[in-house]
């Protein structure tokens, strides 16, 4: 089953570009579909003082990701995902090539970053 992983990134280089290090602070997104290996990558327009839609709910919205892809992320944002099923996978991948290349390799993202 084709997986799409939604990974925050610090800039818009194709696979060359570079993971960010915290989630909610990631200037673009990157949507990469494992099945067709094709790579969208985004400029983060989620609207954190919405108070109807969460930054979870935007993205489940505008991308519907199976995997959610994050080197750190808030306690807050883990349990949202975790509430809609969505898996959270982390490893030690500075570029989405990377990333790509391991994706056999991720590994469970359990805990966050403490706020």
């Amino acid at each position: 089953m084709p997986q799409k992983i939604f990974i925050p990134l610090l800039n818009n280089n194709g696979e060359d570009s570079e993971i960010s290090l915290h989630f909610g602070h990631a200037p673009y997104f990157g949507l990469y579909n494992a099945g067709t290996k094709e790579l969208i990558i985004k400029e983060n327009k989620l609207d954190h003082s919405d108070a109807q839609k969460s930054p979870v709910e935007q993205i489940i919205e505008s991308a519907n990701p199976d995997i959610v892809f994050a080197r750190d992320i808030g306690q807050r944002a883990i349990m949202l995902f975790q509430e809609k099923n969505i898996k959270l996978k982390t490893g030690h991948y500075k570029t989405i090539k990377e990333l790509i290349e391991n994706v056999e390799n991720l590994e469970d993202l359990k805990n966050g970053c403490g706020h």
